[in-house]
């Protein structure tokens, strides 16, 4: 084609096209730009508005506010679950280190469980040394029943040594205070330590009377010097909260004087030695007038070292 027929053909399009244009005007119809970008949907529309949206947001201050609360967030779980981050963190650093629990000695218990003793210890084999507090411990211990005094003590590297001292059982009670009447052991003081509910303690002398216990603690010191007596001794009846009353083994009671139980005692181990008065079944010997001594013999009673004098009892024998 030469180039006149190609520029007409140029011109005969853009003529056609002016012409299409100003029909469409003098119609009131708009012809679309070439050029326009084509519409969008409006859900396109809907998401750009939003993203605009988004974008004007304060993002620092928001993040800053979530950081916030994710914090308080994670010290209110800390806090709530302190104790076992505490003993996860303790052990952590015990096995780090070594101050784990290898052994532990204790010494002078002969009542005290030792699952109790554990227990108020709170250690056992593989526990953690961080932090531990020997005093507090040693409190508890002594807060134990049978326990009187305690001392804990830290070994490096890795031991534990207890020592307890317990109550000396020397005596029982029956409770005033209890619906059951339970029977209580008592200290050499007349304080109870614990109730003798399996009745291990019936080999001890009972205690009756309004003040027994307060005054027991003075029985039992001037009777000490004479085990033999405390051996067989099963009831002491303190009697018009002045003197005592002691009940033995063989049934034989023996009253001692208001005021001078050591003299008492003195003069029944005197008694026995000689006489062994104590054998007397149902037998009373009493003691309380300062120049006599008074025997009251069961009806049944046959010769005895009581009623028979050494030298006739020897000369019998020949």
């Amino acid at each position: 084609m030469a180039r006149d027929d190609k520029d007409q053909l140029i011109d005969l399009f853009q003529n056609a096209s002016i012409r299409r244009e100003a029909l469409s005007k003098s119609l009131g119809e708009e012809r679309p730009d070439p050029n326009a970008r084509p519409a969008l949907p409006t859900w396109r529309k809907t998401l750009a508005k939003l993203e605009q949206r988004l974008a004007h947001l304060p993002w620092k201050r928001i993040g800053q506010g979530v950081g916030v609360v994710v914090l308080a967030l994670a010290l209110a779980v800390g806090w709530q679950n302190r104790a076992t981050l505490n003993d996860h963190a303790t052990r952590l650093i015990a096995e780090a280190t070594g101050a784990t629990v290898q052994r532990i000695e204790v010494v002078g218990i002969t009542y005290t469980q030792p699952k109790d003793l554990l227990e108020a210890l709170k250690l056992q084999r593989g526990s953690s040394l961080v932090g531990f507090d020997a005093a507090k411990a040693r409190a508890r211990l002594e807060q134990l029943p049978w326990v009187r005094l305690a001392s804990v003590e830290r070994q490096l590297p890795a031991t534990v040594r207890v020592q307890v001292y317990e109550h000396i059982p020397l005596a029982r009670m029956i409770s005033e205070t209890s619906p059951l009447g339970a029977v209580l052991v008592l200290n050499p003081e007349g304080v109870p330590i614990i109730a003798d509910s399996a009745n291990q303690f019936s080999h001890l002398p009972l205690l009756q009377g309004e003040g027994a216990p307060q005054h027991a603690a003075a029985l039992f010191d001037a009777i000490k010097p004479y085990p033999n007596l405390l051996a067989q001794l099963r009831e002491a009846i303190w009697v018009g909260e002045r003197r005592w009353d002691l009940t033995f083994v063989s049934g034989v009671t023996v009253m001692l004087p208001e005021d001078a139980a050591e003299r008492g005692l003195g003069l029944l181990q005197q008694l026995e030695e000689a006489r062994h008065v104590l054998t007397l079944n149902d037998g009373m010997v009493d003691l309380r007038l300062p120049d006599r001594i008074v025997l009251r013999l069961p009806e049944t009673v046959g010769v005895t070292p009581v009623t028979t004098p050494p030298a006739a009892a020897s000369g019998t024998a020949q």
